[in-house]
């Protein structure tokens, strides 16, 4: 049965892996029928979609971009158009593609297991809230403070890594590692945590440092940039029709994951997991 978000990038797109590594990944054994992954296309501007078909049958189809008379643009597989890969994914989630329907991504590979010295309730929606004590799959180190990991559901997002310590079979969580003044080490990854110290108090029952996550919150307005193109159905005219590169002044962002913001002075919306925050927000007007 197909469960996977198609709106979910991180957990399909391996970017600019190639075409022998798309094979090993969809030949390993956790990989099942219907198992697959999205990534660049040798084409410029393309995206080549692997599947694996059979026992020891894999196909990659290419995705092209196709520019409409209306200058909006569709993406294309074989003979078929869709408003964005989204949509592709979710149509083939329901129907076959040679001889196979796309059931799963391909589980990225682990790099480290972690478990939860804090409760994290995450602060943006790329985040990935979890449990102290909960244990946790890193698939990717992008930046030293924040990584990305998996937790039992398949869920992914970013991690805070002072909120986490390395887990083997039979270790037993450990106390939170304290400096010599009592405060437990600050995250300044895109000063998302103050360095506003707890109590040792606080920390040996698992209490996050002061200045923590902000229980969810996202500070708007905020300045993002997009990842992904997007083109919007002919029929919504409420969604705004994204480029990648495009910058947005975001303005508001619903608990569904929906935003509303501004391009190019047109008022719109769009889904969060096609932006993500610029560092330097000096540019957003107030």
């Amino acid at each position: 049965m197909s469960s996977f978000d198609p709106y979910d990038w991180d957990s399909f797109y391996f970017s600019n892996i190639d075409r022998e590594e798309a094979h090993r990944l969809l030949m390993s054994d956790t990989s099942t029928l219907g198992s697959f992954l999205l990534r660049d296309s040798s084409t410029q501007g393309g995206y080549s979609l692997s599947v694996r078909e059979g026992i020891e049958k894999i196909r990659h189809y290419l995705i092209e971009k196709v520019e409409l008379e209306d200058g909006r643009t569709n993406v294309k597989i074989a003979d078929q158009q869709f408003v964005d890969i989204p949509t592709l994914l979710n149509h083939y989630k329901m129907r076959i593609l040679d001889s196979v329907s796309l059931t799963k991504p391909v589980m990225k590979k682990c790099i480290d297991k972690v478990i939860g010295l804090y409760k994290f309730e995450g602060e943006r929606l790329s985040d990935l809230p979890f449990e102290r004590g909960e244990l946790l799959e890193v698939i990717a180190k992008p930046e030293p403070e924040w990584w990305k990991a998996r937790n039992a559901l398949n869920c992914t997002g970013l991690i805070p890594a002072n909120y986490v310590q390395t887990h083997t079979e039979g270790d037993r969580l450990s106390q939170p590692h304290m400096h010599a003044s009592g405060s437990a080490s600050s995250i300044n990854s895109d000063k998302r945590f103050s360095t506003n110290s707890a109590t040792s108090e606080a920390s040996d029952i698992g209490i996050p440092p002061q200045g923590g996550p902000l229980n969810g919150q996202i500070r708007v307005p905020a300045l993002v940039r997009v990842m992904f193109d997007r083109q919007p159905s002919a029929y919504d005219t409420e969604s705004l029709r994204l480029m990648k590169g495009d910058f947005i002044q975001l303005t508001k962002i619903e608990p569904s994951g929906l935003c509303e913001g501004t391009l190019n002075g047109k008022r719109g919306k769009f889904p969060f997991t096609y932006v993500e925050f610029v560092k330097d927000t000096s540019a957003v007007s107030s």
